[in-house]
């Protein structure tokens, strides 16, 4: 069941990366820890929302080595 939603909530999140309705916007700022201050959210977005010059292709890299890493370390154990 958890490992259910874990996968849901992941492709929905992956999904919104690439949904042309909300293209170059980062979210309302309660998604974000520290809002508009936020140093995660700084390092894909502008103060204004919009991705950084590769800010989309580092949110995607991110994603899928962070994906690769769990995966190994599953494996090992």
């Amino acid at each position: 069941m958890a490992l259910g939603v874990f996968v849901g909530t992941f492709f929905s999140f992956v999904l919104g990366i690439f949904n042309p309705c909300v293209v170059n916007k980062a979210g309302p700022d309660w998604l974000w820890g520290g809002g508009r201050d936020d140093m995660i959210r700084n390092l894909y977005f502008k103060p204004n929302g919009s991705f950084r010059r590769y800010g989309r292709p580092a949110l995607v890299a991110t994603i899928s080595f962070g994906v690769m890493a769990l995966y190994l370390v599953l494996q090992r154990l």
